[in-house]
């Protein structure tokens, strides 16, 4: 299992305190895990604090299932900017 998987996963579980065992790529988000729209905004979150990226809203809006998340943290989301002060 790749290790971004087992990242997710283990989001769903510590943040959200979702039965990881049955999540796999195809696992829609909404329907399989019925995520609400706040929940999905909080997965999102946690991925982006995690891997310290930035989703841009485009692709938030397009993200259904683990795979599609998969999909835009393998590609390379935006790295997150840090702001000096």
């Amino acid at each position: 299992m790749q290790p971004l998987l087992i990242g997710i996963q283990k989001l769903l579980k510590k943040k959200l305190n979702i039965n990881t065992s049955l999540v796999d790529p195809q696992t829609d988000l909404k329907r399989d895990l019925q995520l609400a729209d706040w929940e999905m905004l909080y997965l999102l979150n946690a991925v982006e604090s995690k891997w310290r990226v930035s989703i841009a809203q485009n692709e938030q809006e397009q993200i259904g299932n683990v795979a599609q998340l998969l999909a835009v943290l393998e590609k390379g989301a935006a790295p997150r900017r840090e702001v000096v002060k």
